[in-house]
């Protein structure tokens, strides 16, 4: 199993010493660097990308609860455990999603459950990620196969006959689901643009007009979709959205 990094970042020697030497006890986690303030625990954990971080509150130049609202946008993921001698932010330290908040002295017992907390923090946010990677695909049949084409890299549906064409950038896949059922089952900026098309408005780079109809183009692609004279105006005001 891969150790997980610590970041330790407070001012006090023998605070850092302390929770060095707790954290040598344990096997499943090692320390990947000690700070003395938060502008330096910032630029730590973008060299490091830490999957746990222990923040003193009360340090010099930046203190910890900026400190960490910082690391917290550079890594959304990463376990925030406060560590300070006073208990006054614990509202706004829990605010910022910490995993826990220690009063010093630190217990060791009280330490380790902490840390085990971190770790069970990481272990969920992987699986929602995992879940949420599998959700953005779509699963379709096509000639017998079932083929899986991540959302954001389709372009548009196309209704041509009883068959549904779905547009990638890089590929054209035909199947029989036609396009109401499509509908339901992309998300919302996916747009019903014409009777015979179903397009992706985040990919949309031009519109211009074409005899009784607008044409839709993407970037990196040959391909075009329609737009209907009833649907344009609602098209330009979900993209000025």
């Amino acid at each position: 199993m891969k150790k997980l990094n610590v970041i330790i970042a407070d001012d006090d020697c023998s605070s850092k010493s302390l929770l060095s030497h707790y954290i040598k006890l344990l096997p499943d986690y090692q320390i990947a660097g000690k700070v003395s303030n938060g502008e330096e625990l910032i630029q730590l954990v973008i060299k490091e990308k830490p999957e746990i971080v222990l923040v003193d509150i009360n340090m010099p130049i930046v203190n910890g609860v900026e400190a960490a609202k910082v690391c917290k946008q550079l890594n959304h993921s990463v376990q925030i455990i406060f560590t300070t001698g006073y208990d006054e932010f614990a509202v706004e330290a829990f605010n910022l999603a910490a995993v826990d908040y220690l009063v010093k002295p630190i217990e060791k017992t009280r330490f380790f459950i902490a840390l085990e907390k971190a770790k069970l923090g990481l272990q969920l946010q992987k699986r929602i990620e995992e879940k949420q990677h599998i959700a953005s695909k779509l699963a379709i049949k096509s000639n017998q196969k079932f083929l899986y084409i991540a959302m954001d890299d389709i372009l548009f549906v196309e209704k041509i006959d009883r068959k549904s064409l779905i547009h990638t950038v890089n590929n054209t896949v035909e199947t029989i689901e036609s396009l109401q059922e499509f509908g339901k089952r992309l998300p919302p900026y996916f747009y019903r643009t014409h009777r015979s098309y179903l397009v992706n408005l985040r990919k949309i780079v031009k519109i211009e007009s074409f005899g009784e109809t607008y044409l839709a183009y993407f970037s990196a692609s040959e391909s075009i979709a329609h737009i209907s004279k009833l649907q344009i105006q609602q098209v330009h005001r979900l993209l000025g959205e």
